[in-house]
């Protein structure tokens, strides 16, 4: 029993070393920077030009939806009870939410080039 206690003691010690040596291990190891990551690092010109690019595929967006928008205001319904003003609406809506998301865009483009 003696000889299997002090086997058992060694290991223990055996292994409570190898712990502490690969903890050490880690420890020694430089921390990670930003700058060595995988990211798409562009410069703020590139990054302007296609936020202006998209403010103005959104002002498209928001014109077609208003034109949209006339149209089924003048529409006339093959049935006489039913119309399209809610229709009317909803694109109404839409080229306000595009002309919206065009001025921020156009605004963040804006910001990025000075």
């Amino acid at each position: 029993m003696n000889r299997r206690f002090k086997a058992l003691v060694g290991l223990s010690a055996a292994l409570l070393a190898a712990g502490s040596l690969s903890f050490a291990a880690e420890e020694a190891k430089p921390p990670m920077h930003m700058h060595k990551s995988e990211m798409d690092h562009r410069s703020d010109k590139e990054v302007a030009a296609e936020y202006k690019s998209e403010a103005t595929q959104l002002r498209e967006k928001a014109e077609s939806h208003r034109k949209l928008a006339q149209f089924y205001k003048t529409f006339t319904p093959p049935k006489a009870t039913a119309n399209y003003a809610s229709v009317a609406k909803h694109c109404e809506q839409l080229a306000k939410n595009y002309e919206d998301a065009a001025k921020e865009a156009e605004a963040i483009s804006s910001e990025l080039s000075k």
